[in-house]
């Protein structure tokens, strides 16, 4: 395993050198948690279809992938500290344009500027982490993702409580844009370490290992499915929970809560013991998991499926994208791995919104039970991908 330059800065800046990432994270999952759940609510108030859902989401998707396949030379342009002050910033006001929108059709416009921040932000923030910090801190960069995505359900369900609208939760969320925001703009000098850092790395090769597109496709796929099978999860588990399974909307929105725990859980054991084992195997053990428990959420019983089954699902995903990205040096080469990141990254978000957007479509027609065995084949998809991978790829050195 290639592990990367780690940049530790000194002084009394230490702590929020390394804590502004994270906090940008939190933020950044916060949307994300929130959407599933705040969609019945929205679609009551807005007038929208049941897979207008999905337009949503195709717009979220279109403007994270643009932004994210873009991040590269962006990043070598105007430097990593103003691409994340610019995703802040079209995060903040796409937020806010969620929830000051009073037409429907305003939604998706508001969600490409939502979007397009993120992803800015997610790119920006990954590249720079994978390039100086390790598997562990990686760990705890999506768990903190994933904390803010464990918080977004239950501020909806507090901004429904509070206000009787969906609306503060997403206002909220633009005040955390904000606010990070202002943190990046007053600690710029945190994020000028990449472009020196990588070339003091001795390049790696793949030469154990497929061709390089030919390994470009594998991880692109991995994390297009991977995503997908986490998004599609969390976007539409709440709606078959309540509307194809009659389960009550605050116990449903508790189990919601409990899969984006899953995902921080899983994610902050990484960080805590992600150097017990090899990457690969514990990617190994996620695929499988992830097979098992998708199975169990389709042939499950309502409450097995919620309160079992789901928040398994969420802490074997949890380990796909940060242990990807870890193991993206050693699979392509060091000389390429920042590309492949972006690359990766914008499968990634491709998968996070055109599958839970395709699949929203297929529900709207089949019904929501249909839910279990698209995300059973999802997970079977996955582990296929992994598999050729471990078989052709320089992985097949790390089995016992």
């Amino acid at each position: 395993m290639i592990e990367p330059n780690i940049w530790r800065p000194s002084g009394a800046g230490a702590w929020a050198s390394a804590g502004t990432p994270l906090m940008l994270f939190i933020a950044l999952g916060l949307p994300a948690g929130a959407i599933g759940v705040a969609w019945p609510h929205m679609r009551a108030s807005l007038g929208a279809p049941l897979a207008g859902l999905g337009l949503l989401l195709a717009a979220w998707t279109i403007a994270y992938f643009v932004a994210s396949a873009s991040s590269g030379p962006g990043t070598a342009r105007f430097g990593t500290s103003i691409l994340l002050l610019a995703g802040c910033a079209m995060a903040a006001a796409g937020a806010l344009g969620v929830a000051v929108s009073s037409r429907w059709w305003m939604i998706p416009l508001a969600a490409l500027l939502l979007g397009g921040g993120s992803g800015l932000i997610d790119a920006a923030v990954n590249a720079h982490v994978s390039l100086n910090r390790g598997v562990r801190y990686m760990g705890w960069l999506h768990a903190s993702w994933a904390l803010g995505a464990t918080l977004g359900p239950q501020a909806i369900v507090v901004s429904l409580t509070a206000t009787g609208s969906w609306r503060a939760a997403f206002g909220a969320a633009a005040l955390a844009f904000l606010g990070i925001g202002l943190a990046v703009a007053a600690r710029r000098g945190d994020w000028t370490g990449v472009a020196s850092a990588e070339p003091q790395q001795p390049p790696t090769t793949a030469s154990a290992g497929p061709p390089y597109p030919q390994a470009l496709l594998l991880l692109a796929g991995l994390f297009l499915i991977g995503a997908g099978l986490e998004a599609t999860a969390g976007d539409w588990s709440y709606t078959q929970l309540t509307v194809g399974r009659s389960m009550p909307a605050d116990v449903a929105s508790w189990s919601a809560s409990l899969f984006w725990a899953g995902l921080a859980g899983g994610r902050v054991a990484l960080g805590l013991f992600g150097n017990r084992a090899t990457p690969v195997r514990l990617l190994d053990a996620g695929v499988a998991i992830a097979m098992l428990a998708a199975l169990g959420f389709w042939l499950g019983p309502p409450f097995v499926a919620a309160f079992i089954a789901l928040p398994i699902l969420g802490i074997a995903v949890s380990l796909i994208f940060p242990l990807l990205l870890s193991l993206t040096p050693e699979r392509v080469g060091s000389a390429m791995a920042s590309h492949v990141v972006g690359y990766g990254l914008a499968a990634g978000n491709l998968g996070a919104g055109a599958i839970p957007a395709l699949t929203g479509l297929v529900l709207q027609s089949a019904g929501v039970l249909a839910l279990g065995p698209i995300l059973a084949l999802l997970a079977v998809v996955m582990a296929t991908l992994h598999a050729v991978t471990r078989f052709i790829g320089p992985d097949r050195r790390q089995s016992p």
